[in-house]
């Protein structure tokens, strides 16, 4: 249209003699005949013309519209039915996104690999000047390919301007544009420069990188250049043929990039970014109220940066500063959600409905009366059917127990598990190995999809009996005695944890093997009470039903506050609060949702902080046996504190091992647990270490890291030594006081950290990860089809390997490669989206239907530097 008006008024014009000089089509076509490098393409509206070239093209392939819009709705199409489909897509929706009716037409090309490049020229009758050559910093971030990082200056005397400069100017030529400002894109391919598109407009970014150019040139850019070409040629024919080289000063445009998400509660970043020594301006659409995503495009950065300095190094440690402030995800403070304190199993995962919906999850669920339904959780062992699991059967390790007799007729008698699910059902497997009849009781308010909960191989278990839960432990009893018939019943064991308060109810009833029912050991805040009474590290903490009950722990406490429930749920609906009103509101939240039963009620504890363990125990009369002790291996990933990264065994000759076993066993000499399976979660302070909670069933997991287990220590584990606890004393007796120090092996579990989002297309890792030489178990909930998001929690997680080897180098060399595929996202194929081939100017993105970054006002910074260079 400009050069339609202009020629028709008769002022300076580069004509109409080339119509249509935005048809990206015709602009290859020209720079082909006049002899430079262009790219393969086809184009037309009507898809018979371009399916040819989409059926005999390597891919993938560039599709767009001819002419630009924005940033044009170009795909990276990666095969021909994914080519089809959006020829189609771009034809239908043509008008919306810049297209002219008649004229529209779709444009298929080849797709250029290399650094991009834009040079930015001024014209008069011409003569091209040009003011700045740019080159794009391009790179990976969060499972993206293609993230802008930047805009670099580009010396004119380097090697890559002598080669960029010339072949855009005789773009210029073979385009007959002989006047006004433009911009061409070029990509340096590994058989020289080619064209990506010219554009016959100054360089985009609403001229935020004028005082930066006026800086780098010493005193001009293209929007004087572009004045003085149209109103004052002979101030344009002084100005340099390039620019200088060097420059006059350093600098370059900064994408600030996320790898966080979150909702805004303020941005402290942005006001050290103004603080340093190069800054010169900040362009941003996050404020308060935001919500910020990973960036993975153009639409999900988070700002814009131009830097300028007299002194490289300045602006070298200004660049260096910022990124950093982006791996720690220092931009931004966000409102508080919940936390994950503890890594949840699949077996309290399936107990009960959770108190408060998943995180980073923006649905919530829904409720019904004060009661939340569960949402679904990709946390590995709740998906029961949905779950995929891989076993390598040719580890000795992994082959069948064989049968182990007692001394006496197992035959007729029975052993009680209540609430057999996830491990429990291993410890039910070895009973029945034993020859005993089981019969499984079920705890009132657990759930069918609990009891289907079936670790690998023990999906066939036959109860001899299923009871469930009475009103009173009387008549539960009774139900129990009635169904064994005339068994004998010589045991009950905890298979779950919802299920050990009935599991010591029941077995004092029928004067079993028991812990008793005297001490109310479940409760969270009665275990912190008991063991400060007897002088051993506990937390600080206050509870009750009331909020007054803990008003003045909370006005007194340091920050952050750990609220939760004093009792079993879940995983326990734990929040971490950052301050008063934070708690006083989950207090009332959780109180609001519990059953109001005697012990329902909420603690606030302090927010113990280092390394956190697990020590498992097995124990007959008071007699404790340690059959293996773990350290969370948690890292900060993808913008959370807390990802999970695996479960790592520690050596019981260690200083930390020793610590935490002493410390364990004194737990649960204090809670009166002198019987059966236990795991206790221990937190190493700066003041020793300090209990987490204690619970009375076997380590969770499914069993899964049994194998990994018994070949540690030679043997056994917390499952076997469980049942000789109950049923065999003279082999619970040889069983050693703890694990071997050395391990006779070694080996961990891996936990899936996943850094990119997508919906998967296939599993290549998992195939790789199965034929690891220390392959032992993988689970997953992942397949083809799923819905892959960042890992902030365990329920983002992608799933779980046992490795074990007795080489300790093959190990960990078959750990890095695991490590190394997550890095590279190359775990999964994911469905391909829309990629993003260019960056778009600020200005324009509105215009781009379907990426529209919506009505976010745009806040500007500018430092009182930027006057000097406007």
């Amino acid at each position: 249209f400009c050069d339609a008006l202009s020629e028709k008024l008769g002022v300076l014009t580069n004509g109409t003699d080339i119509p249509k000089r935005r048809d990206k089509k015709l602009q290859q076509e020209l720079i082909k005949a006049a002899g430079l490098r262009s790219v393969r393409q086809a184009g037309s509206g009507n898809f018979a013309d371009v399916e040819e070239f989409l059926r005999t093209e390597q891919y993938p392939v560039v599709v767009k519209p001819v002419e630009s819009a924005g940033s044009d709705g170009v795909k990276l199409c990666h095969n021909f039915e994914e080519a089809k489909e959006h020829f189609h897509l771009l034809m239908n929706s043509q008008q919306r996104v810049g297209g002219s009716g008649a004229h529209a037409a779709v444009l298929c090309q080849e797709f250029l690999r290399g650094k991009e490049y834009v040079v930015d020229h001024v014209s008069l009758n011409g003569i091209h000047k040009t003011t700045m050559c740019w080159v794009y910093d391009k790179r990976q971030a969060n499972g993206s390919a293609f993230v802008y990082f930047g805009l670099q200056p580009i010396d004119s005397e380097s090697e890559e301007a002598k080669i960029v400069i010339p072949y855009i100017r005789g773009v210029l030529d073979a385009m007959e544009i002989k006047h006004g400002p433009t911009h061409g894109e070029v990509m340096m391919t590994s058989d020289g420069p080619c064209l990506v598109e010219m554009n016959c407009r100054a360089h985009g970014g609403d001229g935020n990188w004028v005082p930066m150019v006026r800086g780098l040139n010493g005193g001009y850019s293209q929007v004087s250049a572009t004045i003085d070409a149209y109103m004052d040629p002979t101030r344009f024919h002084a100005l340099p043929n390039k620019m200088p080289s060097p420059f006059k000063a350093a600098g370059q445009e900064c994408c600030l990039v996320s790898y966080s998400e979150g909702t805004v509660k303020s941005t402290p970043g942005y006001e050290v970014i103004r603080r340093l020594p190069s800054f010169v301006y900040l362009e941003t659409r996050t404020g308060p109220g935001s919500e910020v995503d990973y960036t993975v495009d153009l639409f999900t950065d988070i700002g814009s940066v131009i830097l300028l300095h007299e002194d490289p190094e300045v602006v070298k440690k200004d660049i260096a500063f910022i990124r950093y402030m982006e791996e720690i995800n220092g931009f931004f403070t966000y409102e508080t959600k919940q936390e994950i304190l503890k890594r949840p199993r699949g077996d309290s995962i399936a107990l009960s409905p959770a108190l408060v919906p998943r995180p980073s999850s923006p649905s919530k669920s829904p409720v019904v009366g004060k009661k939340l339904i569960p949402m679904h959780r990709r946390v590995f062992s709740s998906d029961g059917p949905m779950l995929f699991r891989h076993q390598s059967l040719d580890r000795p390790e992994m082959r069948p127990l064989v049968k182990k007799m007692t001394t006496v007729d197992a035959s007729k008698e029975v052993v009680i598990i209540v609430n057999p699910h996830s491990t429990g059902c291993c410890i039910a497997k070895e009973v029945m190995a034993r020859t005993y009849r089981v019969i499984a009781v079920w705890s009132k308010g657990s759930n069918p999809e609990m009891r289907h909960q079936a670790p690998l191989g023990c999906s066939d278990l036959k109860y001899f009996a299923e009871v469930e839960e009475k009103d009173n432990v009387l008549e539960t009893a009774a139900a129990i005695q009635k169904s064994a018939n005339l068994f004998r019943v010589v045991a009950c064991i905890c298979g779950g944890e919802s299920g050990s308060e009935l599991t010591d109810a029941i077995s004092e009833k029928l004067g079993l093997r028991t812990n008793g029912t005297n001490l109310k050991r479940l409760n969270k805040k009665r275990q912190q009470d008991l063991v400060a009474a007897k002088g051993l590290r506990a937390a600080r903490q206050a509870g009750g039903k009331k909020f007054s009950d803990i008003e003045t722990f909370l006005q007194t406490e340091v920050y952050p506050i750990v609220v939760k429930p004093t009792g079993y749920s879940g995983y326990d609906g734990a929040k971490l609060c950052h301050n008063f009103e934070e708690a006083k509101a989950h207090f009332e939240f959780l109180m609001s949702v519990q059953q109001n039963e005697e012990d329902d009620e909420v603690v606030c504890q302090e927010f113990l902080r280092g390394r956190e363990y697990l020590v498992d125990n097995v124990s007959r009369d008071g007699e404790h046996k340690t059959t293996m002790v773990w350290v969370h291996d948690k890292r900060p990933a993808n913008g959370s504190s807390f990802v999970y990264f695996g479960l790592l065994p520690v050596e019981s000759g260690s200083i930390e091992g020793s610590l935490v076993i002493s410390y364990a066993r004194a737990v649960l000499d204090t809670l009166g647990v002198r019987n059966g399976p236990s795991h206790t979660s221990i937190m190493m302070t700066d003041t020793g270490p300090c209990l987490v909670e204690m619970a009375c069933n076997a380590h969770g997991g499914d069993g899964t890291w049994q194998p990994l287990v018994r070949a540690l220590n030679g043997g056994y584990s917390q499952i076997n030594a469980t049942v000789d606890a109950y049923l065999d004393r003279q082999a619970f007796s040889l069983i050693p006081e703890k694990m071997p120090s050395p391990f006779k092996a070694a080996g961990q579990e891996v936990i899936l950290v996943s850094y990119s989002r997508g919906q998967v297309k296939s599993t290549p890792g998992f195939d790789i990860i199965k034929s690891l030489r220390s392959f032992v178990y993988f689970e997953t909930g992942v397949q083809f089809g799923s819905e892959v998001d960042y890992t902030v929690d365990p329920f983002t997680s992608i799933g779980s390997v046992i490795l074990m080897h007795e080489d300790k180098s093959q190990l960990q060399e078959d750990l890095v490669r695991i490590r190394q595929m997550e890095k590279d996202n190359a775990i999964f194929v994911y469905e391909k989206g829309v990629d993003m081939m260019r960056s778009p100017s600020t200005g324009n993105l509105s215009s781009l239907s379907g990426f529209a970054i919506g009505d976010r006002p745009k806040t500007v910074f500018t430092s009182s530097r930027a006057s000097v260079y406007w």
